[in-house]
C-alpha cells in the first residue's frame, strides 16, 4: 500500500495543513439522528445506513435542496470517491457522459428506484431525466455490487430515490443563473381515497451555456465555435395504490426530451425523446415475509449531428491541415464555413423486470439467520446506429453535407441472473452479510455494414462490405462476503470481499464509426471482471462522526480501443469491414488510422478514503473528506505504459463544507474542493497532457420567508477558476469547467 500515499507536491504549507484537516474530518454521510432512520435501499435489503459493511454516503433531501448544485452530476462531485467533469453534462456530448468511481471508469450501475436509468446504448448515464426537483434523495454505495445487481456494478451502485406522494401537496420552483440558465418545475399530489393516490409532475431546464474552449486557442483552432448549449423537458405521471392490507404498489409513466448543441455549431444538435415507465408492487406475507416485483421499460430516439468550421478565404481554403501552432492571422481573419463531420441516427429499446423474495427470522427459530433473500432479474436490450460521415468542405467542392462513409450496426443483449442473500448475526456485536449471483448474457442478431463514397459532386457508393457478426454467450458468478462488527455503540469495524463484471455494451459489440479515422466494433468482446476488498471504521461520538476505507480492486480484461498497424495481427471484424489485406495502411474502404476494441489490458486501483461530520452546535455543521487514490495498469496490449497512474484519475482529492443556520430564517453554505494534478491526455503522448492541482468554491445561501416559501442563492466556482478535468489529446482540445455561475431561485409548497 505503501504507493498509494505517495506524495503530490502542493503549492504552499497552507495547502498541505488544509488537507490534513480534511483528513480529519470529512463529508457528511449523514448526521448521527438521522442515520438511525435512513434506510439504505440500494442493499436490496432495506439496511439502515448505520449498518451497512460498505462505505456508504446518503444525500438527504436537505442537502439537496441546500446544495449550490444545479444540476445531479455537479451535486455528485461532492462526494467522496466520485469524479465527475466540472463542465456540467449538459455542455458536453452525450455519448461520453460517465462517472469515475475509485479511479475506475464506466463501473457504476446507477438506478432511479432500483431500476437502471443508463443509456441502453452508450451505457452513459441519462442526466436530463433526473432533475434535482424530482429527488428525495441518493445513496452512494461503494465497492463490487454485482452479487446483488448483477452487470455494471463493478465500483459500486448510485440509487435515486425519488419523491412520493405526500397528501393533497403541491410544489414549484424556479431558477434563474448565469448562461441564461433558467429552470422550472412543479408537481401535484393528490390523494383519492385511502387508497390512491396520484402524482403528476413537470420540469424544464435551459441553459445558453458557455464556450468551454480557451480563448487564446479559440480562433486558431476552433472557427465558427460558440457556447454549448441545452434544454431538457420532462413529464411524468404517478399512480400510487394499496388495493389491500398488506399490498402497496406504484405505476409510472415519463416523457423526457433533451436537445443540446455541442460546440454551438449550426450542424451541432444532439436530440434526445425518451418514453419510458416503471410499475412496482409489494406483497407482505405475514409479518416475516415480503415479495417485490418491478417492471420497466424504455425507448430512445437519438438524433445526433456532430458539427465542425473552418476557414474560407482562398489562401486557406476548407479542408486544408491547421499547422501545429495554428491558423495564421491572415485566415483568423477569414470568414468560416460550418458543417457536420457526422450524423448518427440511434433507436434503440430496453425491457426489464425483476422478482425479489425476502424472509426475516426470529432468532430462537434460526440460530444465526436473521434474514434472507431471493430474486430474479431480467433485462433486453436492442438497438441500432445509422451514421452518415461527410467531408470537408474545399472551395472545388463546397457542400456542407457530402458523404464520404456510412456505417450501420446493430444487435441485441440479453440479461438473466439469479441470487441468494443471506444475513447472520453469530453475536449482538457481529453481523454477517454473504450474497452470489449467476448472470447469463448473450449477444445476436448483430450487424456491422460500411458503405464508401467517392470524392464528386455527387459522390458514387461502392459495394458495401461487412454483414452479419458472430453473436455470443457468456456466464458470470459473483460472491460477495461482508462482515461489521460492533465494538461499541461509537466505534466498528466493517470488512468486504466480492467479485464484479461488467459486460461490453451494444456501442462496443456492434457500432462503427469515425470519418478522417474510424473504430470498428469488436463483436466478441468479453466481460470485464473485478476482483475487490475493502476495510473500514466507523467511530462517533457526542456530535461527530469519523469513517475511513482501505480499498484495492484489480480489473480484467479492461475495454480499451488499440490503433491497427502492420506489426498487430488484423482482426477478423476489421477485415471484414477494411478487407483482409488492410495493415494500417489508408485502402479504398478505410483510411490509415482504424482502431478496435480489444480486452487487453487489466488495471489495479486501490486508496483510502476518509469522511467525517462534526456538529460545532445545532445551528453550525462541519464536514470534510479526503480520497487518495492510485491507479495503473498492470497488463497492457494498446501501448500504454503500466504502472503509471491513469489519466483523469488524481492522487488526490479533498473537499470540505460548511452549513450554518444563522437565526431568522437564513441558512448558509460554503463548499471547497481540491483536486491534485493529473493527466489529461493518453499516457502515450510524449510529453503528456497535464493540469495542474485546483481548488474550487461554491457559495450557497437560503431565506424561508414563511413555512411554505424559501428564497435561495448560488455562486459556483466563485473564484471563477480556470481549469478541466475532461481528457484531451492535445492543448487545443482542453474542454474548460464551468466558469463562475451565480443562480436565484425560488421554492414554494401548498
Amino acid at each position: 500500500m505503501h504507493s498509494i500515499f505517495r506524495r503530490t507536491p502542493l503549492r504552499s504549507g497552507l495547502a498541505v495543513a488544509l488537507t490534513a484537516a480534511m483528513a480529519t474530518l470529512a463529508q457528511a454521510q449523514t448526521d448521527e439522528a438521522d442515520a438511525q432512520q435512513v434506510v439504505v435501499t440500494a442493499s436490496r435489503s432495506d439496511t439502515r445506513l448505520q449498518d451497512m459493511p460498505l462505505h456508504t454516503t446518503v444525500i438527504t433531501q436537505a442537502e439537496i435542496r441546500q446544495s449550490p448544485s444545479q444540476t445531479l452530476d455537479q451535486l455528485l462531485r461532492n462526494a467522496p470517491g466520485l469524479l465527475l467533469p466540472g463542465a456540467p453534462a449538459y455542455t458536453t456530448d452525450p455519448t461520453g457522459h460517465n462517472i469515475k468511481l475509485r479511479g475506475m471508469d464506466k463501473k457504476v450501475l446507477v438506478l432511479v428506484d432500483g431500476v437502471p436509468v443508463l443509456d441502453p446504448f452508450y451505457g452513459t448515464v441519462q442526466w436530463f431525466k433526473l432533475p434535482l426537483s424530482a429527488i428525495e434523495r441518493v445513496e452512494i454505495v461503494r465497492g463490487g455490487g454485482s452479487s446483488l445487481w448483477g452487470n455494471l456494478a463493478v465500483g459500486g451502485v448510485i440509487n435515486i430515490v425519488s419523491k412520493r406522494p405526500k397528501d393533497q401537496q403541491g410544489s414549484f420552483s424556479l431558477a434563474a443563473g448565469s448562461q441564461h440558465t433558467l429552470s422550472a418545475a412543479v408537481s401535484q399530489d393528490w390523494r383519492l381515497s385511502d387508497t390512491l393516490a396520484v402524482n403528476v409532475a413537470a420540469d424544464r431546464f435551459s441553459s445558453d451555456g458557455y464556450d468551454n474552449t480557451p480563448p487564446e486557442l479559440r480562433a486558431a483552432y476552433w472557427p465558427g465555435r460558440g457556447p454549448s448549449s441545452a434544454t431538457a423537458s420532462n413529464l411524468r405521471l404517478g399512480l400510487f395504490f394499496k388495493p389491500a392490507a398488506g399490498v402497496d404498489g406504484y405505476a409510472r409513466v415519463g416523457f423526457h426530451e433533451q436537445n443540446e448543441t455541442i460546440g454551438g455549431y449550426a450542424w451541432g444538435a444532439n436530440r434526445q425523446r425518451s418514453p419510458d415507465g416503471q410499475a412496482g408492487l409489494n406483497w407482505r406475507l405475514g409479518g416475516t415475509s415480503r415479495l417485490a416485483a418491478t417492471l420497466y421499460a424504455q425507448s430512445v430516439n437519438f438524433d445526433k449531428f456532430n458539427g465542425a468550421g473552418c476557414y474560407a478565404a482562398a489562401t486557406y481554403a476548407c479542408g486544408a491541415a491547421v499547422s501545429g501552432a495554428g491558423a495564421s492571422a491572415v485566415q483568423q481573419a477569414a470568414d468560416t464555413l460550418q458543417y457536420a463531420s457526422s450524423h448518427d441516427l440511434n433507436t434503440y429499446r430496453e425491457r426489464g423486470g425483476s422478482l425479489v423474495y425476502t424472509r426475516r427470522f426470529d432468532a430462537d427459530l434460526a440460530g444465526w439467520l436473521s434474514e434472507w433473500q431471493a430474486g430474479l432479474d431480467l433485462r433486453r436490450l436492442a438497438g441500432e446506429d445509422a451514421q452518415s460521415s461527410y467531408r470537408t468542405p474545399t472551395a472545388a467542392l463546397p457542400a456542407a453535407l457530402r458523404i464520404q462513409r456510412s456505417n450501420f450496426g446493430g444487435g441485441a443483449q440479453a440479461f438473466t441472473g439469479v441470487f441468494s442473500q443471506f444475513k447472520l448475526n453469530p453475536s449482538d456485536a457481529l453481523e454477517v452479510t454473504l450474497s452470489a449471483r449467476a448472470d447469463r448474457y448473450t449477444s445476436r442478431d448483430g450487424v456491422a455494414l460500411q458503405t464508401n463514397y467517392s470524392n464528386l459532386a455527387a459522390p458514387v457508393e461502392s459495394p458495401a462490405s461487412g454483414g452479419p457478426v458472430p453473436g455470443s454467450s457468456k456466464q458470470a458468478f459473483d460472491p460477495s462476503l461482508s462482515a461489521r462488527y460492533a465494538f461499541s455503540p461509537s466505534l466498528a469495524l466493517r470488512a468486504s470481499a466480492y467479485k464484479a463484471f461488467r459486460a461490453p455494451g451494444l456501442n462496443n459489440l456492434f457500432r462503427s464509426f469515425g470519418s478522417s479515422s474510424i473504430s470498428i466494433a469488436n463483436p466478441l468482446l468479453e466481460p470485464e471482471t473485478l476482483v475487490g476488498e475493502e476495510v473500514g471504521a466507523d467511530w462517533k461520538g457526542r456530535g461527530w462522526t469519523v469513517g475511513a476505507t482501505l480499498f484495492r480492486a484489480d480489473v480484467k480484461n479492461v475495454v480499451a480501443t488499440y490503433a491497427i498497424t502492420a506489426a498487430t495481427p488484423v482482426p477478423a471484424a476489421v477485415q471484414a469491414i477494411c478487407g483482409a489485406g488492410y495493415a494500417g495502411v489508408a485502402n479504398a474502404a478505410c483510411p490509415g488510422t482504424v482502431s478496435f476494441y480489444t480486452n487487453g489490458q487489466d488495471q489495479r486501483a486501490a486508496g483510502v478514503e476518509l469522511d467525517a461530520r462534526w456538529a460545532l452546535s445545532d445551528a453550525l455543521r462541519l464536514g470534510a473528506y479526503l480520497v487518495q487514490t492510485a491507479t495503473h495498469y498492470t497488463r497492457t496490449v494498446t501501448g500504454d505504459p503500466t504502472g503509471v497512474q491513469l489519466a483523469l484519475v488524481p492522487r488526490r482529492v479533498a473537499g470540505a463544507n460548511a452549513a450554518w443556520q444563522a437565526g431568522a430564517g437564513w441558512t448558509l453554505n460554503a463548499e471547497l474542493r481540491f483536486n491534485s494534478d493529473m493527466t489529461l491526455s493518453s499516457l502515450t503522448l510524449n510529453p503528456p497532457l497535464r493540469q495542474g492541482g485546483y481548488a474550487v468554491v461554491n457559495l450557497g445561501a437560503g431565506y424561508r420567508i414563511s413555512p411554505a416559501l424559501e428564497v435561495s442563492g448560488s455562486l459556483v466556482n466563485a473564484g471563477d477558476k480556470r481549469y478541466t478535468d475532461s481528457s484531451a489529446s492535445n492543448p487545443q482540445g482542453v474542454s474548460q469547467a464551468l466558469p463562475r455561475s451565480l443562480s436565484v431561485g425560488l421554492r414554494g409548497r401548498w
